[in-house]
């Protein structure tokens, strides 16, 4: 089970009226073989911090809801520790080119560059930890 937190504010640094609803998109098997039902769970920040219940780590919908309404199809982790909502909700944020949409992934820092190259030149060329080789 996964507690999820964060810090939430608006523009102004203050938030207290979005609501934050996590559901299961259908009926799953659960951690220990039970059973996930697709009830919602509703919670707002106290004093700009949310903190949700143990949640059931897996695929979960996020519903933002208040000022504004946006969804999430987020995963939640299998967690001892508290995890932060914003990787959840970032990591689900598709990227703005649509002809992208068959996958994305986000730089969380350790990728600099990425460089195409021939299988056959590889094993000669200078090696950048920063940088991802694709090898063709």
């Amino acid at each position: 089970m996964t507690i999820v937190t964060g810090n939430i504010r608006d523009i102004a640094g203050v938030d207290d009226a979005t609501v934050f609803t996590f559901e299961t998109p259908t009926v799953r098997g659960g951690l220990g073989g039970g059973v996930v039902t697709i009830r919602a769970r509703r919670y707002t920040a106290e004093y700009g911090v949310l903190t949700t219940d143990d949640l059931e780590p897996g695929p979960a919908v996020l519903h933002l809801s208040g000022g504004m309404r946006a969804d999430y199809r987020i995963t939640i982790p299998d967690s001892d520790t508290p995890v932060q909502l914003w990787p959840l909700i970032d990591a689900a944020t598709e990227p703005d080119n649509t002809a992208w949409m068959t996958g994305f992934m986000r730089n969380a820092g350790g990728l600099a560059r990425g460089k195409a190259m021939p299988l056959a030149d590889y094993a000669s060329a200078p090696k950048d930890p920063e940088t991802l080789y694709i090898l063709f």
